[in-house]
């Protein structure tokens, strides 16, 4: 049976995500300053913020107790889940990390030299001047993998616990204020049973919380119909499919492509583009992505990719070379319509791609989810300072 094209619309939210409830008193709880779900570019930018800023505000920190900031990461470690081809803009490091040489950045290179191509079967047409939404001179080529483990590791040495292996599974609220999320259970069989290495669930109680999930985050589909902030417009998505390649001549350039092997056709809906970025002296990052608004049922980025691969000018760069890893993510897609209407209500925030944050346009994502986890450490600290838990603040910054 050929696959169906996903719905370009949010999943409907499971009203047990939201716990409305005091914890129960028998349940394992553990306090802490701020907990927050992701250990991503926004989350972990969020914990590293939070922590700088309570340097200079020592009675502050004492409130915040032994754990002041605990990040929440499904995967193994910060980044597993992180998939990308990035060329991210510099500001967001250099505002988090002011005093740091950006020789020390967890990126591949400085783009130097970068071109867009329009694609028929058989040939590649540059185009120039090229389209300035494109343009990316003076970005820096990484991976959101890569900027994740080093985020995490900044954090770590900071103060912030992350709790890997760990699933965000329930939202706390308690008179209309996030008070924190339950953790899933370990050690669960298919049908729910327990295993042997069963561990319970714990409740991290907390004066603040940051949702940075991701893309279709259970707990923020959750908190915005709980909460009726949903966006204007419904969310809309892109399936981005990316594989890396050793190669035997070093790629001097980031490269975009429009055109084929997408039908241009408004019978067909499909719309989306390429990119391949050098990773170092010989490496390239190669990728495809598109909407998932298409009319096709059988269409497929993964095959789009495959196709893609034996285009002239596409397998000239990849010539004796061969593929070391591979993987795939959604992207939202909506823009600014499709943002929830507010970012925070008493006690939460919500950050990065949980809230759209992602300029279709311009490709770009990373630096919108770090300078969002940083405005939310501010608004945060700010508030808990005054016993508040209003961060409204944030949906101003």
């Amino acid at each position: 049976m050929p696959p169906v094209a996903p719905s370009a619309y949010p999943p409907p939210f499971d009203p047990e995500d939201v716990i409305t409830r005091p914890s129960d008193p028998e349940d394992e709880r553990i306090e802490v300053g701020a907990a927050i779900v992701g250990a991503g570019p926004a989350g972990l930018a969020a914990a590293i913020k939070i922590l700088q800023l309570l340097e200079d505000r020592p009675e502050l920190a004492e409130k915040m107790g032994e754990v002041p900031v605990a990040v929440v990461e499904k995967g193994k470690v910060a980044g597993a889940h992180a998939m990308s081809g990035a060329c991210m803009r510099p500001s967001a490091m250099e505002e988090l990390f002011p005093d740091m040489d950006r020789s020390e950045w967890p990126v591949y290179q400085e783009v130097t030299k970068d071109a867009v191509y329009l694609l028929t079967e058989k040939k590649a047409i540059p185009l120039k001047p090229m389209p300035p939404n494109f343009a990316n001179h003076g970005n820096y080529i990484t991976s959101v993998a890569k900027l994740s483990r080093f985020l995490a590791e900044k954090a770590e040495e900071m103060g912030a616990y992350i709790l890997t292996e760990t699933a965000a599974d329930k939202l706390l609220v308690e008179d209309q204020i996030v008070k924190g999320v339950r953790s899933g259970d370990r050690g669960r069989g298919r049908q729910g049973q327990e295993l042997g290495n069963f561990e319970p669930g714990s409740d991290l109680i907390a004066k603040a919380t940051v949702l940075a999930e991701g893309v279709v985050g259970h707990l923020t589909y959750a908190a915005l119909d709980h909460f009726d902030i949903n966006g204007l417009d419904p969310q809309r998505f892109e399936l981005g499919v990316k594989e890396v390649w050793e190669v035997e001549e070093p790629l001097d350039q980031v490269i975009h492509t429009m055109g084929w092997p997408l039908r241009k056709s408004a019978k067909y809906k499909e719309f989306g583009g390429s990119w391949i970025y050098p990773m170092g002296d010989n490496k390239v990052s190669i990728g495809y992505v598109a909407g998932l608004d298409y009319t096709d049922a059988t269409f497929s980025v993964h095959d789009v990719l495959q196709q893609f691969k034996t285009h002239p000018f596409i397998r000239k760069i990849l010539k004796g070379g061969k593929r070391v890893g591979w993987g795939a993510k959604t992207i939202p897609m909506g823009g600014y319509w499709s943002m929830p209407k507010r970012l925070a209500v008493p006690g939460m925030c919500i950050a990065g791609d949980s809230a759209g944050m992602v300029n279709v346009a311009e490709l770009k994502g990373v630096h919108y989810a770090m300078h969002a986890g940083m405005y939310a450490a501010e608004a945060i600290v700010d508030a808990l300072e005054k016993d508040s838990v209003d961060f409204s603040a944030y949906d101003e910054k």
